[in-house]
């Protein structure tokens, strides 16, 4: 007969609803890659990047888009300068388990091949989110689900902000997975020489469709969380300007 065996206990397994993530690798930087998942925004298909760094999300014009009444502009900055567009409100916004019934967003014009659709905090932060990049799946609990867990460093927005450490220096970093690559302040930078090492020049592109040329450096091995990171490359922004974001990725 069937049944558990005498003095054996039943194990509950708990399925948290996975996400696939999409990462391509940045054809001019094979270490730098871009995260994206495929979603719906009423029944029609998109392709998000998940954004932590984006307070709200944002679809490209389009005919479905193009067609809502848009609100005033909103204003919004990326690490190189700062843009207005509208706010629409789409409906059925789904990727995977992350769900709105309504959602208000914001309007951008497309700028081939740069992607621009953004899964923003908007709806993340609604969700516990558990990113396993090395497995490329986004797992995601129901609010209902939520259990207790390191408590997070957020702004008013929800961003999420976290310490970086080297010996005798600390700095604060916010997790932005839309950001391609590690961006420091450049009097971050000026103030701990030691700790970066030069390593030539790119082209960066901001979230406003902004390019400029920025210095990149070479970041000494650092613990952000509590592990340790080896030395990786990033790019130095000067971030004190007016058209600098509120959430600066280094102070």
């Amino acid at each position: 007969m069937g049944g558990l065996r005498h003095g054996r206990r039943a194990a509950i397994v708990v399925c948290v609803p996975q996400i696939p993530l999409i990462i391509e690798a940045d054809p001019d930087d094979p270490g730098c890659a871009t995260i994206m998942a495929d979603g719906t925004v009423a029944g029609r298909p998109y392709r998000f990047i998940v954004d932590t760094g984006a307070a709200r999300t944002q679809l490209e014009a389009d005919e479905y888009t193009s067609a809502l009444k848009a609100a005033p502009d909103e204003s919004s900055s990326g690490a190189f300068a700062s843009h207005a567009d509208p706010v629409i409100t789409v409906t059925d916004v789904a990727v995977g388990p992350l769900r709105a019934a309504t959602l208000d967003v914001t309007r951008v014009s497309p700028i081939p091949p740069q992607p621009r659709n953004l899964l923003g905090l908007d709806v993340l932060r609604r969700y516990r989110c558990l990113f396993r990049l090395q497995a490329a799946v986004l797992d995601a609990d129901a609010p209902a689900n939520h259990q207790a867990g390191r408590d997070l460093r957020t702004d008013s927005r929800g961003h999420v902000y976290m310490d970086v450490s080297w010996p005798g220096v600390t700095a604060q970093a916010c997790w932005d997975t839309g950001a391609g690559i590690t961006i420091v302040n450049r009097d971050f930078r000026l103030a701990h020489p030691r700790l970066f090492e030069e390593a030539g020049t790119a082209t960066g592109t901001d979230g406003t469709g902004a390019t400029l040329e920025t210095p990149l450096v070479l970041m000494a091995e650092a613990v952000i969380g509590g592990r340790s990171f080896g030395r990786h490359q990033a790019a130095v922004v000067d971030l004190s300007q007016p058209t600098a974001p509120s959430s600066c990725p280094w102070t």
